[in-house]
């Protein structure tokens, strides 16, 4: 169950630092596009602003899963740098699990306000909604995350 885990959560990572990689080059491509155009030609991507907006998010939570994948979300936390490594250990299972529940509640919520904004959505615009998605699809993530964290310090404690 370990190995598994451990597989799934690395192919997660793969395709999380796959898509922030990829979000980050359009962001500076978008930027560069949107300067010279400004600069050159008095002109600028229609839409360009919003997108840029949105692209943010795919480079933000990608990162943030990855930082839950790395065990590295919470250690800004004084009480958490001050603990006793067995007090960790003890509470890392619960806490995994509450953080994976409230992601999930999160994901359903954004989904739903997700859907409500495709279906009213102009036409001409529906791409830019489409880029909106990685909210849902990232908060589902965060959840499998942290339920895989959950599982490793189970299994790590038992052994």
């Amino acid at each position: 169950m370990r190995s598994a885990c451990r597989t799934l959560e690395r192919a997660l990572c793969r395709i999380e630092l796959g898509a922030a990689a990829l979000a980050y080059a359009a962001i500076l491509l978008l930027s560069l596009a949107d300067i010279v155009g400004r600069n050159l030609f008095s002109a600028t991507l229609p839409g360009g602003d919003l997108a840029l907006r949105q692209i943010v998010l795919w480079v933000a939570l990608p990162g943030a899963a990855l930082a839950v994948a790395a065990e590295r979300h919470i250690h800004l936390d004084p009480m958490n740098l001050a603990a006793h490594p067995r007090w960790v250990r003890l509470t890392a299972v619960p806490f995994n699990l509450a953080a994976a529940a409230v992601c999930a509640l999160l994901a359903r919520a954004a989904w739903t306000y997700w859907r409500d904004e495709m279906q009213y959505q102009a036409p001409d615009a529906a791409w830019l909604a489409w880029l909106g998605g990685i909210l849902p699809a990232a908060l589902a993530l965060l959840a499998l995350h942290f339920v895989l964290r959950a599982v490793l310090a189970r299994e790590g404690a038992a052994t």
